[in-house]
């Protein structure tokens, strides 16, 4: 449980049941993730950690057994490749009724290692299979040919993300009204592709502004880069934020440069606050962005990165339709409405 989208999604799927509902984060201890993310700390008690560390670790199982066996849940939802092998096998010898395998990323599905993985567990358990696109149900099929895989968005939650006032987010981040704002979120990771975005913020003209919310490793590297290309003063790094509803609002385009992806929650959450995107043609971004107010490019081509941007920032006559967009598509409640559907099933 720490921040990404996948668990986004989870501390969303608690908040709408905290009474019904437990979190078992394989990894780290609830004190140190509380610390790390302090969106967590609601949770109490229903949030437990299990300190896996890194390799095989058989004894996990047995330890997610006993503690599933305690608990007697009606069902059992395992987000990834990871939890679905520890938690699937724990799960079954636990005797839960009902355990579904939520899968959000097809790309790691290259790996064969993976795919093992997933063909091992699948003769061992069999769980129901949910796929959050189109793109990652055809990978899943592709390997499992004999599973059952349905599709369910990974919605959000669409009272929180919503349009505010532009000008008030804009001087709240400390940045004039006049300027156009190209945003984006996501951990500074080499796969997130934030490279290409301040390639591209280099080739536009000076008016626009780009702001990265998130934290990783690759942090120093792109304030390196954006100095090296002069527009170091044109780019303002926030770090990692809980409070990304408040910070949407400021930006006149959400950009998602990534060189792979599942379906991620941030270009839903932008449109959500009827911010129109320019993404990445990766993953399941061909079902998430709204076609009548964003643009899909290549990845790792900055120049169309940036005439996309000039692009979109352009257009007129676009208020409401992203957020409508995402409300037929990929609301909460109706995340919610499928998964309950799959249980009573």
């Amino acid at each position: 449980m720490a921040p990404g989208g996948i668990e986004t999604l989870v501390l969303d799927l608690f908040r709408s049941d905290p009474a019904g509902t437990r979190v078992l984060s394989l990894a780290g201890d609830p004190d140190r993730l509380v610390r790390s993310w302090p969106a967590l700390a609601g949770m109490g008690d229903a949030l437990e950690a299990f300190g896996q560390r890194p390799g095989l670790r058989p004894s996990l199982c047995w330890r997610l057994t006993t503690r599933l066996h305690h608990l007697k849940p009606r069902a059992v939802f395992l987000h990834h490749i990871g939890p679905l092998v520890y938690g699937g096998v724990a799960a079954r010898l636990a005797g839960v009724p009902v355990l579904v395998h939520v899968e959000h990323d097809a790309w790691h599905y290259e790996n064969p290692r993976h795919r093992f993985l997933l063909r091992a567990t699948e003769s061992l358990v069999r769980p129901r299979h949910v796929a959050v696109s189109r793109q990652v149900h055809k990978r899943l099929c592709a390997i499992l040919p004999k599973a059952k895989v349905d599709i369910v968005a990974p919605g959000i939650d669409l009272t929180r993300f919503t349009p505010r006032s532009r000008q008030t987010a804009k001087a709240h981040l400390g940045l004039h009204e006049t300027c156009s704002v190209v945003g984006t979120a996501g951990r500074l990771v080499a796969v997130k592709g934030h490279r290409f975005l301040i390639e591209a913020l280099a080739m536009l003209p000076a008016s626009i502004h780009a702001v990265i919310v998130g934290e990783g490793p690759e942090r120093t590297a792109l304030l390196q880069q954006s100095a090296t290309l002069g527009v170091g003063h044109r780019l303002h790094f926030l770090g990692h934020r809980d409070d990304l509803e408040t910070l949407l609002p400021a930006f006149d385009l959400f950009c998602l440069p990534s060189l792979a992806e599942g379906l991620p929650r941030s270009v839903l959450e932008a449109q959500g606050a009827d911010i129109p995107v320019v993404a990445t043609s990766v993953g399941g971004l061909g079902d998430a962005v709204c076609p009548d107010t964003g643009m899909l490019v290549p990845p790792a081509d900055a120049e169309a990165l940036a005439i996309a941007i000039q692009t979109c920032l352009e257009r007129t006559g676009t208020l409401g339709l992203s957020r409508a967009f995402i409300a037929n598509r990929f609301a909460l409640d109706r995340t919610i409405d499928a998964y309950r559907d799959i249980i009573d099933q």
